[in-house]
């Protein structure tokens, strides 16, 4: 095989067809260079230009920040395992599927329902969720806004991704609070597949698919639903400062995607409507974290949690 010659070229020379240099010849023009669209920047990036390889790895570097943003806002969804420097609403996370001792009950998909309409009638009596796997180490969160996940997510939060399964399981946050301001408030939501509200011992709000919601016996609603299945709650009369014992349960049951979200309303007050005409209200929230969503608002004071 002949020896491989590899030819260098200055800018001010040219190289003949023979392989000899020429000093000073013109420079030769380069052929037109096809360009894709840049998926990232929107711009036009040639693929071979060193300047084009530079902004398509930095379009790929923010490409992975936003990734790992998305991934880290997920893992912290159901709530985080340490608090974050402020008083939040604790969550505990119950897997109906098997018991303490990690034995397979024998609840199913349709009796999931009637588990979930056991525990809200019997005032949320909490040995009824003790019957089964209790996850012991809990989560802590100052909303609860979980944006369309894989139901995976839950187990994945509370640290035991391998020993739940991601069906057929309910988390139940709990805390003490208190509006900002002087008022008669209700909280609304919606979930998929369940949620569920409770203010100073009374169910308030119970909203979700309907074949995962108790009967209208244990809770009805006394207003029609608004936006996007969102339900409207029981109307409360609040005072800042005053302690209410507040309880949420949100929980999956078949699997495979989770939505959840609990926003609230003051009687009075005024709030912008979007393109539909329908009002947009602020999302349920203990510390300031302002998100950009059309769905609700962040730029309200928060509520107050006690430790």
């Amino acid at each position: 095989m002949p020896p491989l010659v590899l030819f260098l070229r200055s800018p001010d020379s040219e190289t003949s067809e023979v392989g000899r240099v020429i000093p000073n010849a013109p420079p030769r023009k380069s052929p037109a260079r096809r360009c894709r669209p840049n998926r990232w920047s929107g711009s036009e990036v040639s693929t071979l230009r060193p300047s084009g390889l530079k902004f398509q790895l930095s379009g790929l570097i923010v490409a992975a920040l936003l990734t790992a943003t998305a991934a880290r806002a997920q893992d912290a969804a159901f709530g985080s395992a340490e608090k974050q420097g402020q008083s939040a609403l604790i969550g505990i996370l119950y897997d109906l599927k098997q018991t303490q001792q990690r034995e397979p009950t024998k609840e199913n998909e349709r009796t999931y329902r009637t588990v979930i309409a056991s525990f809200l009638q019997s005032n949320w009596d909490e040995d009824i969720l003790n019957r089964y796997f209790r996850v012991t180490r809990p989560v802590y969160t100052t909303q609860i806004f979980i944006p369309t996940i894989n139901a995976d997510q839950a187990p994945k939060a509370f640290g035991v991704s391998d020993v739940v399964k991601p069906r057929m399981w309910v988390v139940h946050y709990k805390g003490q609070v208190s509006p900002p301001v002087n008022g008669v408030y209700r909280f609304s939501g919606d979930a998929d597949d369940i949620i569920a509200v409770r203010v100073n011992g009374r169910t308030v709000l119970v909203a979700g698919q309907p074949d995962c919601q108790p009967p209208p016996s244990v809770w009805k609603a006394s207003d029609a639903d608004g936006p996007n299945r969102r339900r409207p709650g029981d109307w409360l009369s609040l005072k800042a400062g005053d302690i209410i014992d507040l309880d949420i349960i949100i929980g999956e049951r078949p699997g495979g995607s989770f939505y959840g979200v609990v926003l609230y309303e003051k009687k009075g007050e005024t709030y912008p409507v979007n393109e539909r005409g329908h009002a947009v209200l602020p999302l349920f929230q203990l510390a300031e974290h302002r998100m950009d969503n059309p769905l609700f608002r962040t730029d309200r004071p928060p509520w107050t949690c006690f430790d």
